[in-house]
């Protein structure tokens, strides 16, 4: 099915706001090293946090299945409940215990956690589940959930009250892997409206003003399962300019900003009671672009290969990322399971030169189509247009609005488009590549290593089949990973207890507040 905006947002960890780069392009570094963000420290009950992310206006909504915009993410995060999340690159049972697969793979058992209530005191029951997989995969839906590639939602039977039975389209051997990839969120059965009196959840905060495009003010909820969050109150901001977001921890109107820019970073945190956090090493998202290998030159993989070798990775983190992150290796899926972290390739224009008149490709001319989703997209854009013309290919970046930028039939006619893709697993990151023919690459071993990764149940088997698939496309692949960046936030000191469940750019402030 076609990908949706929504999912490749998600998938990425893509800011809507924009922000200028530091000038130049020589070498950069941090002006401080930021702090990592763990989880260790215990937040102090009461009290309120206030945390800023970018926004998408009067388009910021409480439909879980209709957000698209970074503030969203957030908010219905703890609004509503997932069935399982993403923590260390495995899936953690939320609202669903185990999703048992069948011996052939082709459905599956979901069993249901007991004493859930929502928030309006009644119980959490398999009616609910069964209705939000219709709910959420309704064809008449702006963007209906990419789950349905996957399960057939429409014949999921309920056993008992507390267990499902779902078919698959394919043979998958951790369901709840895929389930927990896309964030699958429960909502009460019947529920067609999502306002501050309507938007009920089982999360651990619970609605009661929402402002689009400002704020929301959410209320913490104690008979939460999994025990009741730090803060009497989480208010959200929603914010578009990634410069008011850092004014806003400036100058104390907020306590918290997620994904803040480079720039923002390097200039410091502007007060001794602020810093700039990372997530992480583990939580860095890879930036990169993806070669269109349906037309030439890159249906050539000795083309693809030539311009992997051409790539100044080093160059490219320290102008686009000012050094806050480390060269890439190709390969998306960095910091998720059964990630192959191998050595990057080493420049080498002379072979790179040599492998294109192998493949008739020398002084081709090439468009490689950018947007700024995320700050540093076109800058890097530029800087690859650059470097491939030192082996003599002719590159035009093809730079355009955000709205028009994954239009199918501009992207099939494209040599290349950049892309950026977080620590997602395995077999939803080659499912993102796969979903346009102009990201895919149609390799049969491939294919076969991807469907076989899906299908086996146990890990040695799936260990081995994603062995596979990254040998491919280390080999011949139309991925060029240049970059593993950090995802930095600029907060308070005294924050706590922010986790990452699934990706970075996207924090749980569940169980967040001030030490």
């Amino acid at each position: 099915m076609p990908l949706s905006r929504r999912a490749l947002l998600r998938s990425a960890g893509l800011a809507f706001g924009t922000a200028t780069l530091l000038g130049g392009c020589g070498p950069s570094t941090p002006a401080s090293a930021p702090v990592e963000n763990t989880a260790g420290r215990v937040p102090r009950k009461g009290g309120s946090l206030r945390a800023v992310f970018t926004g998408g206006g009067t388009a910021d909504t409480l439909d879980p299945f209709g957000s698209a915009s970074p503030v969203d993410f957030v908010r219905n995060d703890v609004l509503y409940d997932v069935l399982f999340s993403i923590e260390n690159g495995r899936a953690t049972p939320r609202l669903a215990l185990a999703a048992e697969p069948a011996p052939d793979g082709r459905s599956f058992v979901l069993r249901l956690r007991d004493g859930v209530v929502w928030h309006d005191g009644s119980p959490f029951t398999a009616n609910d589940v069964a209705y939000s997989f219709r709910y959420m995969s309704a064809p008449e839906r702006p963007m209906p959930s990419e789950l349905q590639s996957y399960f057939d939602l429409g014949k999921v039977a309920i056993r008992d009250v507390r267990t499902l039975v779902v078919p698959t389209r394919q043979p998958i051997g951790d369901p709840a892997l895929i389930i927990a990839a896309f964030l699958t969120k429960v909502i009460k059965d019947g529920a067609t409206s999502f306002t501050p009196t309507t938007a009920v959840g089982t999360g651990s905060y619970r609605v009661t003003a929402f402002e689009p495009g400002r704020e929301a003010r959410l209320t913490r909820f104690d008979r939460y399962w999994d025990g009741a969050g730090a803060v009497d109150e989480l208010v959200v901001l929603s914010l578009s300019d990634p410069q008011a977001k850092v004014n806003a921890v400036r100058t104390g109107q907020a306590d918290y900003a997620g994904d803040i820019p480079f720039s923002m970073a390097k200039a410091g945190s502007g007060s001794p009671d602020v810093e700039v956090r990372t997530a992480g090493r583990r939580h860095r998202v890879g930036f990169g672009f993806v070669l269109n290998a349906t037309i030439a030159p890159f249906n050539d993989p000795r083309a693809r290969r030539a311009v992997r070798l051409a790539v100044d990775r080093k160059s490219l983190v320290d102008s686009v990322l000012l050094g806050y992150g480390e060269p890439g290796n190709d390969l998306y899926g960095f910091g998720t399971d059964h990630f192959a972290e191998r050595e990057p390739l080493r420049r080498d224009v002379d072979q790179a030169r040599k492998l294109l008149r192998e493949a008739g490709a020398e002084g081709a001319s090439i468009t490689i189509r950018s947007t700024e989703y995320e700050v540093g997209y076109n800058a890097s854009t530029q800087l690859l247009a650059e470097q491939l013309r030192e082996v003599g290919l002719k590159v035009k970046p093809d730079i355009v609005g955000v709205a028009e930028f994954f239009e199918p039939r501009a992207l099939a006619a494209s040599n290349g488009v950049t892309f950026s893709i977080g620590a997602l697993p395995l077999p939803v990151i080659y499912a993102r590549l796969a979903a346009y023919p102009s990201l895919a690459l149609n390799d049969r071993e491939l294919n076969d290593a991807i469907a076989a990764g899906l299908a086996a149940v146990d890990d040695t088997a799936r260990r081995r089949a994603w062995t596979t698939v990254q040998d491919v496309m280390s080999d011949r692949g139309n991925t060029i990973v240049w970059g593993l960046a950090d995802t930095l936030s600029l907060e308070r000191k005294a924050v706590a207890g922010v986790e990452v469940r699934g990706l970075a750019k996207y924090p749980y402030l569940g169980k967040a507040g001030l030490a």
